[in-house]
């Protein structure tokens, strides 16, 4: 069933690109440096570019089950312009999350919330870092506890930092990454164990040309620090393009393939992902 979703997902956002695509030829075809500097801060994590994104994450094969579980996302990039006695722009990102989640080893699933997840990130001036294309940025990171089940969240109050960087070596060439670090310190119910969890989001992307790209950006490793819990460590490959349209705007879409190359405590963990992503990009809208 969800892979039949997830298909028709994937079908509905090569329509809405196309169309796109046809709206942006017939209305004003943008300069080819534009729509590359597009697609380039589309897979920046520092870029101070305000999105709305849509996810549709499916696992047809998984570890310790023969469910397929399945997850939609939506992100909100918000983009606020230099401020405060620092004068630093800021990148505010919550993220939502719907659950299908197995209900055990069978291939029996249900649908929950999942826990909210709020990155707040202030942009450090490009002076710290002149004579090369480098550029980071830092802030707090939280998780709340809204998921409707024990299974599909971690009914835990969770805070820490969070960091990302880009480095641009050569022109089309971006790598860049995003680090986020949690830890509990409330819990919605006596029976939940404490959660300190490291995640980094390895990324490198290059382009194509005409808005396209090829990426490594979609996996994210994952260590929970305690004693004998979890790590798991995938890989990712994908292929997206950027269409600019009128009024500054810009659709992004891309589809990646995702791989667990190593797995550590996790018997419930997935071998195998399709992504599914769709964001609008504004580029003129800031805060």
């Amino acid at each position: 069933m969800y892979l039949r979703l997830s298909w028709l997902l994937a079908l509905g956002v090569l329509i809405w690109i196309s169309s796109a695509d046809c709206l942006a030829q017939q209305t004003a075809m943008p300069s080819t440096s534009l729509a590359e500097s597009l697609s380039e801060e589309a897979n920046d994590p520092t870029a101070t570019l305000t999105q709305a994104q849509i996810q549709e994450f499916f696992t047809p094969s998984q570890y310790g089950t023969n469910a397929q579980p399945n997850t939609l996302q939506g992100r909100f990039v918000l983009a606020v312009l230099p401020h405060g006695p620092m004068n630093l722009a800021q990148i505010v990102r919550p993220t939502f999350s719907l659950v299908t989640i197995p209900q055990n080893r069978g291939a029996s699933t249900r649908t929950e919330f999942g826990d909210l997840q709020l990155l707040d990130l202030l942009v450090m001036p490009r002076s710290l870092t002149e004579g090369i294309d480098f550029r980071w940025a830092i802030g707090p990171y939280f998780v709340f506890p809204t998921a409707t089940s024990k299974s599909a969240g971690r009914g835990a109050w969770r805070a820490g930092p969070a960091a990302a960087f880009r480095y641009r070596p050569i022109p089309g060439l971006l790598i860049s990454g995003l680090i986020q670090q949690a830890t509990s310190f409330a819990y919605t119910s006596p029976d939940r164990t404490p959660v300190t969890s490291l995640t980094f989001q390895p990324m490198i992307s290059h382009q194509l040309g005409q808005g396209w790209y090829v990426r490594s950006s979609d996996a994210t490793w994952t260590f929970n620090l305690r004693h004998a819990t979890s790590t798991t460590i995938p890989i990712s490959a994908g292929l997206g393009k950027v269409w600019k349209l009128t009024n500054g705007a810009a659709i992004n879409g891309s589809v990646a393939g995702e791989w667990m190359v190593y797995r550590q405590f996790a018997p419930r963990t997935e071998q195998f992902t399709l992504k599914f992503q769709v964001t609008l990009l504004f580029q003129t809208i800031e805060m």
